[in-house]
């Protein structure tokens, strides 16, 4: 069949171009990273932990992952910490076409997966070295076997889909914790309200399929309590209970009003936002608001109020939604409403692709020349951020050619759009925006993420003291490094105390520097600088302190 071809090429140009180019720059990846190393290292596979011994917060399925791929490609980290997200979430979009496909028909399937593919927050997840893509396999799996078995009215799931769903359970338990039983708990028990059905508990096998998903699970966590005993238990009380009634208590931060996940979740659909109204197709109509369908609502809406009552929230905890969300696009892809208030809120919301086509197209151009596109906007963006944003123009005027073959394909692109949309072909028109949306994140992750990555990192500059500091020389530091700069240190880094003395390789932010003078009272110099900067603390700077010298603070330095 060629759809499952063109969904694999497709997956392969999104999620995989450029894996393992792009260095750590964020906390989040080499967090995970480092546990993965760790496990390595120690041998401790059951429950992993960080090089202090600090047990993750997370179970351990995407870390048993990550761990395997970096014990068989050791030179490539970043691929290796990045391949289970990306094998996860193709898996994600696969499994989501087939079981659409076995429940409402190829011609619904093709577009289902292509916009679940496609979407921006799915890109992110199946592209990052996090815990999130292996919880929504799990969860995909369980709800695919429950929709399939809904859509062809089965009286019981049979032994095949009752496999599937217990399977998917059992990851996603192992993935992220007791949520992964909840949420489809809540989702069955929603659908049973809404069609005023208690049988569908039974024919759903709910309670055995959760319950055998949590006793296998379940395995885990008590192997993991009798090793380790309240430790465990307290952090698991704080990522899963703590997390979602007291983000500051279980200092996890995250910490948002109610409205935060539906409005950054239209941001998460993109492109696909302007087509949301046509989710409400099939349920609009009674003739084809099925199971399945009510069932894929019942999914979307759990799971957003579910995390949008949570004290802490992301972006990425709307990932298990969007399976079901494409669905319920697709359908109303694949017949639209052909009048009313549907039709006519898609006829302008669509109208929204054309400009903003034109507007990407001009941005492209104007990074080519220099021009910085984002400067505007920049002082309401995050340190973080706002400094990725000047890597962004300070990279793009070496991919000029590259810059202005994307704009040329978004101006086309945006021609065959306003024909689709006169037309009220919504189907060709999808195919259109997954085509661009596919060509244009591969060619940032060829042309323009690896040395935005590589301007952003730490990683060149580590790989250069390799060279500076001689080997059998211990390296220190003046604060308490970050992930990043442990993850890429080229050895352990010592803490350096007031009463330390020379000869010493010490690592210090550029501010630091400026505060810390040698025993004479004269600045010291550096003598390697990185070219990230952090917002708050500058460059990184590397100094060499004599033998027997010590350091103090500037007494009017701040």
């Amino acid at each position: 069949m060629r759809a499952p071809l063109l969904l694999t090429a497709a997956c392969l140009l999104l999620f995989f171009t450029g894996l393992g180019s792009v260095p750590f720059y964020t906390r989040g990846e080499p967090r995970e990273a480092l546990v993965a190393r760790e496990m390595i290292r120690t041998g401790e596979w059951l429950v992993p932990a960080r090089p202090e011994g600090e047990l993750t917060r997370k179970p351990p399925v995407f870390y048993w992952a990550s761990a395997t791929f970096l014990a068989l490609l050791p030179d490539r980290p970043e691929l290796a910490a990045r391949l289970p997200s990306a094998l996860l979430g193709t898996a994600g979009v696969l499994l989501t076409w087939a079981v659409v496909r076995a429940s409402f028909g190829a011609a619904v399937a093709l577009p289902a997966a292509l916009i679940l593919a496609t979407a921006l927050e799915w890109i992110r997840a199946a592209t990052a070295a996090r815990v999130d893509m292996a919880l929504v396999a799990g969860l995909t799996l369980l709800f695919g076997a429950w929709l399939v078995a809904l859509s062809r009215g089965r009286s019981k799931l049979g032994a095949g889909l009752f496999a599937m769903a217990a399977v998917g359970a059992v990851v996603a338990t192992l993935a992220k914790g007791p949520v992964a039983l909840v949420l489809p708990a809540l989702a069955a028990g929603a659908l049973v309200v809404a069609g005023r059905d208690p049988g569908l508990l039974p024919r759903l096998d709910v309670i055995p399929v959760l319950v055998l998903g949590g006793a296998i699970a379940g395995l885990w966590y008590g192997a993991a309590f009798a090793k380790h005993g309240w430790a465990f238990f307290d952090i698991i009380a704080k990522e899963n209970w703590l997390r979602y009634v007291d983000s500051e208590d279980a200092g996890t931060g995250h910490s948002h009003g109610f409205i935060y996940l539906p409005l950054v979740g239209l941001v998460g659909l993109l492109p696909w936002t302007p087509l949301l109204p046509l989710a409400g197709a099939a349920l609009a109509d009674p003739a084809r608001r099925t199971p399945g369908v009510t069932f894929a609502a019942s999914w979307v809406g759990v799971t957003l109020a579910f995390f949008s009552l949570a004290a802490a929230k992301r972006s990425v905890y709307l990932l298990p939604l969007f399976p079901a969300l494409a669905l319920l696009v697709a359908l109303g892809v694949e017949e639209p409403p052909r009048n009313g208030r549907l039709a006519g809120l898609t006829r302008a919301t669509s109208a929204l692709y054309a400009p903003a086509l034109v507007l990407l197209a001009a941005g492209a151009v104007a990074l080519a020349f220099g021009r910085d596109v984002v400067a505007l906007i920049r002082p309401w963006l995050k340190p973080h951020d706002a400094q990725t944003t000047l890597a962004i123009v300070a990279v793009a005027k070496p991919a000029i050619p590259e810059l202005l073959i994307m704009a040329g394909l978004a101006l086309a692109a945006a021609t065959l759009v306003v024909r689709a949309r006169r037309a009220g072909d919504w189907r060709r028109l999808v195919m259109v925006v997954a085509l661009l949306t596919t060509l244009w994140t591969a060619a940032i992750g060829v042309w323009l993420r690896p040395p935005i990555g590589r301007a952003a990192s730490l990683q060149p500059f580590m790989a250069r003291l390799d060279g500076i500091v001689p080997a059998d020389a211990p390296l220190y530091a003046i604060f308490t490094p970050d992930v990043g700069l442990r993850f890429y240190a080229p050895r352990r880094l010592e803490p350096w105390r007031a009463s330390s003395r020379g000869p010493a390789y010490l690592l210090l932010w550029e501010d630091e520097r400026k505060r810390w003078r040698d025993e004479h009272g004269k600045p010291l110099e550096p003598l390697a600088v990185s070219e990230a900067q952090q917002a708050s603390h500058g460059a990184l700077n590397l100094v060499f302190v004599p033998p027997d010298a010590t350091l103090r603070v500037s007494p009017g330095a701040r």
